[in-house]
């Protein structure tokens, strides 16, 4: 079950990738919100190393899209090296300083964390990625998300949060 972040009166969030995305986007004002309150300490914020991953190849996906005005994957399927040479380093100062940002502890995942992920598959039958985030989410004993993903409503440690 969901709640709008409004409700949210906790100290701790885990981050889902959509969200610092629309951070980075400038596409909603919750957001922004929600990160000078992580800024200024009032709030502790966890994401995955898993998030960047994410982050980055949605961001340049965004960014082609924006450029070209078409299908972003064809521009990188049909010349990655140029697509990436061209808007990575757009990208690349906006993700350092993500990745520097007050308040924000980002999670490793290793290759010890497969047996968590394998067994949060079996139980919850979530995505292999959406696993991996909640193993994280277990390594900083932080349950409360901010997430639009519905997928995690069904993991029943997790209080999910969204930005409407």
């Amino acid at each position: 079950m969901s709640q709008p972040l409004a409700y949210f009166s906790g100290n701790s969030l885990y981050l889902d990738t959509m969200i610092p995305y629309a951070l980075l986007r400038g596409i909603d004002p919750i957001v922004q919100n929600l990160f000078t309150r992580i800024q200024r300490g009032e709030i502790l914020a966890y994401t995955s190393v898993l998030t960047f991953d994410e982050l980055a190849y949605r961001l340049l996906l965004a960014l082609i899209r924006d450029y070209y005005g078409s299908s972003p994957l064809d521009h990188l399927r049909s010349d990655e090296s140029k697509m990436i040479a061209q808007f990575y380093p757009v990208l690349f100062p906006h993700l350092v300083k993500l990745r520097n940002f007050p308040n924000l502890t980002l999670i490793e995942v290793t290759a010890s964390d497969i047996d968590s992920m394998n067994n949060i598959i079996l139980q919850y039958h979530i995505k292999p990625r959406d696993a991996l985030h909640l193993t994280a989410m277990q390594k900083c004993n932080c349950f409360s998300l901010v997430s639009q993903d519905t997928d995690f409503d069904r993991v029943s440690v997790v209080q999910r949060y969204t930005l409407t």
